[in-house]
């Protein structure tokens, strides 16, 4: 009997030993996972065959297909992906408005598999219509999947503000489900976020030739000044036309640049002003911004297409240096690879940097976690969810970023001490011409993908390896350094008011920049103002000046809020 026992229990233990080794030898778990196959996670067992599939991605940004892949299937980035995921993307992207785009897609219920969109807030623009569809059942519920994909799970918990992440990324209306993934975030350091360098941009070769030192035009009368001199210097693009003193890249973007003297270091929608707080919309400060930049347009000075250009005009103008001055990033992914090869003498300079109505300079204001970012979210129709989360877990592992970021091992760069670096012929080819790094696929993963992350901390590139290019944007980065405020928002306390609800529905279908741009081109200054007047009067209306103060009581009683 006690024999029979030990021979029963040395048989189990070689088939525990047998299918051990069985399963070692097909998850290879030692090594890389092997090629056409994809481990399916904590809830399943073995492994599972990937199944090729072509699923559709949206970029819901205007001129958001800059960085795609002419090629976008074969490119040497996408096929290593479709080998280890087994998805192939059919990329979508837009020259118009975000929110009308995403309007479109929800109404007609033809939304992509995948999509990457703005999102801001719940409380408007891209960031409510999202909320509202998500709401309405037609964005894919994240969260039974989230311990399956661990860099996804990862993705919608670091690098976000906290007050962001509680009332907008996961708001109350989603009644704890997860529809976002967030993208562009910094992976949890202060080091890791990112500097967008906004500011205004002049072509040096004019301000050489008026005598101007750039960082002397640090406030709006003097930027004034330049314009005028600019108008009446008789300066031409590269094709020989007039130059057009000011201007922006689409839509009006940024046109705020250009009113810097009357904005502050800011994180909420409340202002204090004449000793109270007020919000945003009843600042007295927009009747001379409105006042201001009515005189550039009326003079001369301002682009009178700036806020309809499209994507493509907008460019155009930029890289034919048409545009003296521009208000925006520094643009430099479209303007190392047309004007400043073509006329290096027409760089643009950073004017001042501009100074806040406080005598500060005019800078990137952000809390310790981003609060509003770019988000995937998947169609609630999609097929197979699997598949497109798949990928953007792979994208976001450590291989993934390797390969968004650099490409193919022993390709496009080698290994040098635990660090990625480029092969110098590669290298040489990319910085001279930019449009065969995109061609290879390594553009769109960083900025439509990846999350919680810096590849900029992750993997600094040593000084001797910098492009001019890499360099210039790191002087505009110490000119303009971000201004960190670690303060839970004020306009979170907004949704504690009881009439907050009631508030949203009245002003919904109010847009106060449409009405502002409107004013820009009113017969007098006074019809102007009352355009102006009138969106203000709406918001209090509404209940605008209430809510401030329901707002200043609810500060009061803590000190953790900033404005």
């Amino acid at each position: 009997m006690r024999k029979n026992r030990r021979k029963s229990v040395l048989a189990m233990a070689l088939i525990a030993l047998l299918l051990l080794v069985t399963m070692t030898a097909c998850t290879g778990k030692g090594k890389e996972e092997k090629a056409g196959t994809v481990d399916p996670g904590p809830n399943k067992s073995g492994t599972e065959e990937i199944k090729p599939v072509t699923l559709t991605f949206l970029s819901a940004w205007n001129g958001g297909g800059a960085g795609f892949p002419q090629d976008q299937k074969n490119n040497p980035v996408a096929q290593k992906i479709r080998e280890k995921t087994g998805v192939t993307l059919n990329l979508e992207s837009i020259t118009t408005s975000e929110v009308e785009k995403l309007n479109t897609i929800f109404a007609s219920g033809t939304v992509p598999d995948i999509v990457n969109a703005p999102f801001w807030s719940t409380t408007g623009g891209e960031g409510q219509v999202i909320k509202k569809a998500a709401t309405e059942g037609q964005l894919l519920d994240l969260t039974p999947y989230l311990d399956k994909y661990p860099n996804i799970k990862r993705l919608v918990t670091t690098g976000i503000a906290k007050d962001f992440a509680e009332f907008d990324l996961n708001s109350p209306d989603f009644k704890g489900k997860t529809y976002l993934i967030p993208t562009e975030t910094p992976d949890g350091t202060p080091e890791s976020i990112h500097n967008w360098n906004y500011g205004l941009f002049a072509r040096g070769d004019i301000l050489k030739a008026l005598n101007v030192k750039a960082e002397d035009i640090d406030t709006e009368d003097k930027l004034y000044d330049l314009l005028v001199k600019i108008r009446d210097g008789g300066f031409k693009d590269i094709g020989g036309k007039p130059v057009i003193p000011a201007g922006t890249m689409w839509n009006g973007w940024d046109y705020g640049q250009f009113l810097a003297g009357w904005s502050d270091y800011s994180i909420s929608d409340f202002r204090k002003e004449d000793g109270k707080l007020i919000h945003w919309t009843q600042s007295k400060d927009y009747e001379a911004k409105l006042l201001y930049m009515r005189k550039l347009l009326k003079e001369g000075l301002f682009d009178l297409e700036a806020f309809n250009n499209t994507s493509t005009t907008a460019n155009e103008k930029l890289t034919t240096g048409k545009l003296a001055v521009f208000g925006a990033q520094p643009m430099l992914a479209d303007l190392q690879k047309t004007l400043y090869k073509t006329n290096p003498e027409m760089q643009y300079e950073l004017l001042g940097p501009m100074k806040n109505k406080n005598g500060d300079i005019r800078t990137q204001v952000e809390k310790p976690g981003r609060s509003g970012f770019p988000v995937l979210f998947l169609s609630a129709n999609i097929k197979d969810p699997d598949a497109a989360l798949r990928y953007i877990d792979y994208v976001n592992s450590e291989e993934g970023r390797l390969l968004a970021y650099f490409g193919i091992e022993g390709t496009h760069y080698t290994m040098q001490n635990g660090v990625p670096q480029w092969i110098p012929d590669v290298k040489k080819q990319f910085d001279e011409n930019p449009d065969l790094k995109r061609d290879a696929g390594l553009n769109f993963l960083p900025g439509r993908f990846i999350g919680a992350f810096s590849n900029e901390v992750t993997w600094p590139t040593p000084e001797d390896q910098k492009t001019k290019w890499q360099k210039l944007e790191e002087s505009f980065s110490a000119k303009m350094p971000i201004k960190i405020i670690d303060k839970v928002s004020a306009s979170y306390l907004e949704r504690e008011w009881p009439k907050y609800q009631e508030f949203i529905s009245k002003t919904s279908s109010l847009n106060f920049d449409d009405e502002f741009k409107k004013a820009f081109f009113a017969a007098s200054d006074q019809e102007a103002l009352n355009i102006l007047h009138s969106i203000q009067e709406k918001f209090r209306a509404a209940g605008v000046e209430e809510m401030a103060e329901f707002v200043a009581q609810k500060a009061a009683e803590r000190d953790d809020v900033g404005f």
